[in-house]
């Protein structure tokens, strides 16, 4: 039997096709697992969360339950159902298709959360959000375009022949808004800098964290082009897709429930003692009051407190920055101390 292009070689490498498949299932399942895991964080901590992040956290919950679901369901095809059939290998069973489709989807929660960020970091400026938002909303129609194409073709070898250049563009698209929405966070972090040691060193920590999560899930998405590009006679491309709709819930999820560590280290305070205020200017005077009748050594304490808050609030999107400070002097018998917070 002849097949379009030359899917098969004269050996059938089931390896890396089936196989790939099957270990890019395992794969998603495990990430899958830990999705679940900061879901059940994220209700915990973060319950009185407007709704709509409620939902977007549900809405992405599920779908990667489903995407799970069917991965494994393409695996019972593929190497149960119809086992020792070689035929199989070049058709696009159903659940295949579903997890593409759910693939972008994901994304595309995703992507448009950090552009809502992005939108309110920067005051609601439409010039950097525009671009970001319009490239999101056009991966996600390429990649349903995909589907669609690979429900009506059935098979990855016509697909390859006809559209292929769809689904690469797909690929690369994705790329293209992981870098554009790190590089944007980045630059709008960097302008909030003050200059205070405390808020430079959180500002560091988040822009770490943003350029991590961005390249994590950049490096899988272009591994994945990569191998459809080099090695579209089989299906290590389609394993390495198993994983990517994986790793953008976990950053999702993630950058949600990192608030409260974000905050915890954002908080100190100093206090500073001062010796009586007799000794501050200059030289010691002599008192004039005779020595039986002076009152006991006072000390005054400035005690302050600098509390630098770190919010990816959750019903902005944005980083809000701010610094309260509280200084309280009172003289009092020395051992004796006493301090006022804001």
């Amino acid at each position: 039997m002849s097949f379009p292009l030359v899917f098969f070689d004269a050996i059938i490498d089931v390896r890396a096709s089936l196989g790939a498949v099957l270990l890019g299932s395992l794969l998603g399942a495990f990430l899958s697992g830990i999705v679940t895991m900061q879901v059940f964080l994220y209700y915990k901590f973060y319950s009185r969360d407007p709704l709509h992040f409620r939902l977007l956290v549900a809405l992405t919950w599920v779908s990667d339950l489903v995407h799970t679901g069917m991965a494994c369901s393409s695996n019972w095809s593929y190497l149960i159902g119809h086992f020792g059939d070689e035929q199989i290998i070049d058709s696009i069973i159903w659940p295949i298709t579903v997890t593409i489709a759910l693939t972008a989807i994901i994304i595309f929660f995703v992507q448009s959360f950090l552009a809502y960020r992005i939108f309110t970091l920067s005051k609601r400026n439409w010039i950097f959000t525009t671009p970001i938002a319009a490239l999101a909303v056009l991966r996600l129609a390429t990649a349903l375009v995909s589907t669609s194409k690979m429900i009506q073709l059935k098979r990855y070898s016509l697909f390859v022949e006809s559209i292929s250049w769809v689904f690469t563009l797909s690929l690369s698209l994705g790329t293209a808004v992981d870098v554009l929405i790190t590089v944007t966070l980045c630059w709008y972090l960097n302008q909030s800098r003050t200059g205070f040691k405390s808020m430079e060193t959180i500002i560091d920590s988040i822009m770490l964290y943003t350029i991590e999560t961005g390249l994590l899930t950049s490096v899988m998405t272009v591994l994945s082009l990569i191998c459809w590009l080099t090695m579209s006679h089989n299906l290590i491309f389609l394993g390495l897709h198993f994983a990517i709709s994986k790793l953008y819930a976990n950053m999702l999820l993630a950058t949600l429930n990192a608030r409260k560590i974000i905050r915890k280290q954002s908080d100190y305070s100093m206090s500073v003692v001062l010796p009586n205020n007799r000794h501050r200017f200059g030289p010691r005077a002599e008192s004039p009051i005779p020595p039986g009748m002076q009152s006991p050594a006072k000390t005054v304490e400035i005690c302050v407190e600098e509390s630098v808050h770190n919010h990816v609030d959750a019903y902005s999107g944005q980083d809000t920055y701010s610094s309260s400070f509280a200084s309280y002097m009172e003289p009092k018998p020395s051992g004796q101390s006493r301090s006022l917070e804001s």
